[in-house]
């Protein structure tokens, strides 16, 4: 194993922790993506069968006092959020307590509204269930009430736009949807179960909405370059659902980042304000990545090897007609490759941030990974922050 930290070479002079032998070339593209590629701060850990080959963070985690990133800074993973609310799902399903393919309604009555009562578990998760966004209009202090947001969703209709055929995505809508559903079956909120059932039992650093004792950890967030620009047209345009989605209220709105607010930070917004240590995270897809190939019948840690085949099998793949993105859902929530392939990656899951964290598990290999970062980066050729990473990791074992 080698080390690094602020002393080592120029090359690596801003990294700290540790790699394994044979794992360098992932310290040099960190390092690389401080020098060269916008990164402000963040962390990389992965995972080979439990134990850690890399664990390294690096550059500044607030860059209004200059505070450096260290071991136990936490982060918020957007978007990532998501893959967090699919596990949580599947711990509750593994034991029998919800089924993906039942009606909501069956759990959460009211729900079943407006044309609503057929609607699944599963369609939520997977974008196919028509609920994208709120019709009543909300503000940015609105949505930090998870009951209120469950109650507008309740009583609205599904959309009726052709668009809406297949994968239309949207930030917030299912994780509010889920959340309100384990809170009914289970009397806890999806906060408090994830905690005492997955973060607890197994020493993890990872939150939904960042404990008020812990926020002095967390890094402040920026936007990059060129990060706005991706979204103008989604926030200006006059179109009903797309006001409906990304208008409602505007997630990343360019006169403040609205998430280093201490409320925004410590409230429960399921679908998008998990906060966690890339260590932690790593740790809990590679709990996954072991589960999702231990034979049918073996004792498993958090979800049995029949629910995790359901959960990682392609459920769905089409373009989201709005955003004109290719996507692929597994059956519980978890994105998967558009194109699969052979080697350590090729059966990759989980779900990335908007920004460009990325979190995942690849059970052929046995690996937990994650990536999160404070500079915020259009999504596409402009971030190769996490892409480099996880190449250099994958070249490494497919070696």
């Amino acid at each position: 194993m080698t080390t690094t930290s602020d002393s080592a070479t120029s090359t690596t002079s801003q990294v700290s922790g540790y790699v394994a032998e044979g794992f360098e070339s992932i310290r040099e593209e960190f390092a690389r993506n401080l020098r060269e590629r916008d990164e402000l701060g963040g962390a990389f850990c992965a995972r080979v069968h439990g134990v850690p080959v890399v664990d390294i963070w690096g550059g500044i985690a607030d860059a209004t006092t200059g505070r450096a990133w260290e071991r136990d800074t936490l982060e918020m993973i957007f978007s990532g959020s998501k893959g967090i609310v699919a596990i949580t799902l599947l711990v509750l399903v593994d034991r029998g307590r919800l089924d993906l393919d039942t009606p909501i309604a069956h759990y959460w009555p009211e729900f079943g509204a407006a044309g609503k009562d057929r609607i699944t578990l599963r369609e939520v998760v997977t974008y196919s269930a028509r609920i994208p966004g709120l019709r009543a209009k909300v503000s940015q202090e609105d949505i930090l009430d998870p009951l209120a947001m469950a109650k507008l969703i309740a009583d609205q209709e599904p959309e009726s736009d052709p668009r809406a055929e297949g994968i239309l995505y949207g930030p917030y809508t299912a994780g509010w949807i889920v959340a309100e559903v384990i809170r009914r079956v289970d009397g806890r909120t999806i906060d408090r179960f994830f905690s005492d059932e997955i973060a607890n039992p197994h020493g993890l650093e990872v939150y939904f909405g960042v404990p008020a004792e812990l926020e002095h950890r967390v890094a402040r967030l920026e936007y990059g370059v060129n990060f706005l620009d991706q979204y103008t047209g989604f926030f200006t345009s006059g179109d009903p659902m797309t006001q409906r989605i990304w208008q409602n209220p505007i997630p990343f709105p360019r006169e403040e980042m609205v998430w280093n607010r201490s409320e925004r930070r410590t409230a429960l917004m399921p679908a998008a304000n998990v906060f966690g240590t890339a260590r932690s995270l790593s740790a809990l897809y590679g709990i996954l990545a072991a589960d999702a190939t231990r034979a049918p019948g073996e004792e498993y840690t958090l979800v049995s090897r029949a629910v995790m085949d359901d959960a990682r099998g392609e459920y769905i793949r089409k373009v989201d007609q709005l955003i004109d993105i290719p996507m692929v859902y597994g059956g519980a929530g978890f994105r998967l490759r558009t194109t699969p392939r052979p080697g350590a990656d090729g059966d990759s899951f989980g779900h990335d941030g908007g920004g460009g964290s990325a979190h995942l598990a690849w059970p052929g290999a046995g690996v937990g990974v994650s990536y999160i970062t404070n500079r915020l980066i259009a999504v596409g050729p402009d971030d190769k922050r996490a892409g480099s990473l996880l190449k250099a990791l994958a070249a490494k074992l497919n070696g």
